[in-house]
């Protein structure tokens, strides 16, 4: 008899009151091969690009300083070499960050401007480099530019990333309204107004802010650096802010960025030929406008930067798009011949 009521009480347990009843609805999907997929982890990521973003400031003002004391000697082969050195190093980082991670650009941003901190801290100001080309460079604020691109930048290409994948979204609802059967689907939204605002906010803020920097910046960071009025500190600010909305300003359209960049540098261009021929038209006029840049180079580097900023948020949003649109396709519902709707990730 207790045998018998023992069975009966152990049939009497329903499957909801067993314990593995519970696990077994929750176990994650798996594809084909039978083993679940984990989301790559993102923090080797964020490792190497802000690794490289602490050497990026160094990396881009020296050959830039040693670009702009040839220059200034009249020997423009080994500037021209040292501009391309420049170039070459932002062209690569922004590669980086736009595959990797925006992070580092904003570590680099941080940096930069650390760095810009410790040279107003200093006795002499600039003066009190060991190196004699950045004595001559960083009055001309480029070590301020840099800071302030790259900061802006960073949280560009962040917003840029975002967009690819909205972007993907978008597409992928057009395209399932496209397939539903007396539905017109709507035209994507245009980008015109996007374009539009960038390339006047970019050029605007841009070229402002290069102008406050004409007006006390050197003294700022000068000898008597301490005896600055609070307007030229109140002017450094500005042109701080104003340069990282303009890259900023990317995260919405890049055209801002790839059309000021490349301007500025050709703009530069006189004053740059002008340390080995003093004879090329628009030199006197250039200086005139920039006292603390007698060689363009840091006019040139501004372009730079802004160039290479506005290409690495156009690649991190197509990169993202892309990325999306890869996982989104890969669990669409399809419809074989047969006429049974089943997922391309079961198949």
């Amino acid at each position: 008899m207790p045998d018998t009521a023992e069975n009966c009480r152990l049939q009497a347990v329903t499957p909801a009151q067993s314990p593995t009843a519970s696990i077994a609805p929750t176990a994650p999907p798996t594809p084909s091969g039978g083993v679940p997929i984990a989301p790559r982890s993102r923090r080797a990521d964020y490792l190497l690009t802000a690794a490289v973003g602490l050497f990026l400031p160094p990396m881009i003002m020296a050959p830039l300083g040693i670009a702009s004391h040839f220059t200034a000697e009249g020997r423009l082969l080994l500037a021209s070499l040292f501009l391309a050195l420049a170039l070459a190093v932002c062209i690569a980082s922004q590669w980086f960050f736009a595959m990797r991670s925006s992070l580092g650009g904003l570590v680099a941003g941080l940096v930069a401007l650390a760095v810009h901190a410790v040279v107003l801290l200093a006795p002499q100001g600039a003066q009190s480099s060991p190196m004699p080309w950045a004595r001559a460079f960083i009055p001309t604020g480029t070590l301020l530019v840099t800071a302030g691109v790259l900061l802006g930048g960073s949280w560009g290409m962040r917003y840029a990333r975002r967009a690819g994948r909205d972007d993907a979204r978008l597409a992928v609802r057009l395209t399932a309204a496209d397939r539903t059967m007396g539905v017109t689907p709507s035209a994507p939204p245009s980008r015109r107004r996007d374009h539009g605002m960038s390339l006047i906010v970019t050029a605007a803020t841009t070229v402002a802010a290069l102008a406050l920097l004409q007006h006390g910046y050197a003294d700022l960071v000068g000898p008597l650096g301490d005896s600055a009025s609070p307007v030229d500190s109140l002017t450094t600010l500005g042109a701080l802010v104003l340069l990282a909305l303009g890259a900023f300003v990317t995260g919405r359209s890049t055209l801002g960025a790839r059309a000021t960049g490349p301007l500025l540098g050709l703009a530069g261009l006189p004053a740059l030929l002008g340390g080995a021929r003093p004879a090329v038209p628009g030199t006197e006029a250039l200086v005139r406008w920039l006292p603390h840049d007698p060689t363009g180079v840091g006019l040139i580097a501004t372009g730079i930067l802004l160039t290479t900023v506005g290409w690495g948020a156009h690649l991190a949003r197509h990169r993202s798009r892309a990325e999306e649109l890869v996982g989104l396709r890969s669990v669409e519902p399809t419809t074989p011949a047969l006429g049974a709707a089943h997922s391309q990730e079961a198949s």
